[in-house]
């Protein structure tokens, strides 16, 4: 007897443990529809540094390409970085992930929860090694959009009044708009100016002119051309030369040098403006000039008469034999006072008593 009811309560166990691992199995494929299997992936961490997480929360999904591949395990407050989300990812895709990798909070929908993409980054970049940070980057988020647009759409509504007044003035005919639309002046004055520059270019075409010339001669333009090579030409050659001319291109010792010239002359000018000296009498007394002048005038007359033949002088310049004969005395006095320095004992005697 207490082996049956044994057996009876052993067999009501087993019946108990099968329903029990079928409802767990039940569970298990209706929580996880067909991914049983991610169960048993291997997992490795990876953590983002994010200034802002924007409402991100603890199991929101992580995605690759569009694929989910992990899920956020753990968020903390950082003082230097803001946030730092911690993330379990499947290991087969941390090859995909690389160094310049970024680390974006993004919104499914316009209202949906947060989750997680992560970006490849660019294929030199080395992959992404355990224990190191990706960067973060934040997203435009749905209020900054609608503040710009609500601030884009305040200055529309205040463009669209003041082009309503804009409009309003003009039908009344206020301002210089109103006129040019209602006013046909200008267009007739427009027009008379346009036959007028017609008119001249039918002359200008007609003539023989410069203007023609102009136009039509290009010798102008290839000279213009060629003194513009030359200049070119002629401007390389100072810049790599290191002659006079590049050094008063480059050298301010010439400036310096008319500076303080310039400044000395200046002075100078003052102190003979101000002083009483010859110089000043020289430039303000007319004296001096008036007796240059009657000097000059003596001297121009002495001058005519010597030309003439008067006196000594004149007769010298006139009679050849009297400057041969005065040459000949001149040269015998020079003998004489030649002799008189080298023979002194021979022209003079001294006696003493």
């Amino acid at each position: 007897m207490f082996e049956r009811e044994k057996h009876l309560r052993w067999s009501k166990l087993k019946i108990g443990l099968v329903i029990t691992i079928a409802l767990v199995l039940l569970l298990m494929s209706v929580f996880f529809a067909g991914n049983i299997k991610e169960l048993f992936k291997r997992k490795v961490e990876l953590k983002a540094q994010i200034q802002n997480v924007e409402g991100l929360r603890k199991g929101a999904p992580v995605w690759i390409h569009g694929l989910e591949v992990g899920y956020v395990k753990n968020i903390k407050l950082n003082p230097v970085f803001g946030t730092i989300v911690t993330m379990e990812i499947d290991e087969n895709v941390l090859s995909f992930i690389s160094e310049d990798s970024q680390a974006s909070v993004m919104t499914m929908g316009l209202l949906g929860d947060k989750y997680i993409e992560i970006s490849p980054g660019s294929p030199k970049s080395p992959p992404i090694r355990l224990g190191e940070l990706i960067k973060g980057k934040n997203q435009i988020e749905l209020t900054d959009v609608m503040v710009t647009v609500s601030a884009s759409i305040e200055k529309m509504g205040e463009f669209i009044n003041k082009l309503d007044r804009l409009v309003s003035e003009t039908e009344e005919g206020k301002g210089t708009i109103a006129k040019l639309i209602n006013n046909p002046e200008l267009y007739d004055n427009l027009n008379k100016d346009a036959q007028m520059i017609s008119s001249v270019l039918e002359e200008i075409k007609n003539s023989q002119g410069t203007l023609k010339m102009l136009l039509e001669d290009p010798t102008l333009y290839h000279r213009i051309l060629a003194a513009a090579t030359s200049i070119e030409t002629f401007s390389k050659r100072i810049e790599e030369g290191h002659g006079t001319i590049q050094k008063l291109v480059e050298d301010p010792s010439l400036y310096n040098q008319a500076s303080t010239a310039i400044s000395e002359l200046e002075e100078f000018s003052k102190k003979l403006k101000e002083g009483k000296g010859t110089l000043e009498k020289l430039i303000n007394d007319p004296g001096l000039y008036e007796k240059l002048d009657k000097d000059a005038a003596r001297l121009s007359s002495i001058l005519e008469r010597i030309e003439e033949g008067h006196g000594l002088l004149g007769a010298m310049t006139k009679d050849e034999k009297l400057t041969r004969e005065a040459e000949d005395i001149l040269l015998e006095l020079k003998e004489l006072v030649k002799d008189m320095k080298e023979n002194p004992k021979k022209y003079f005697k001294l006696r003493v008593f």
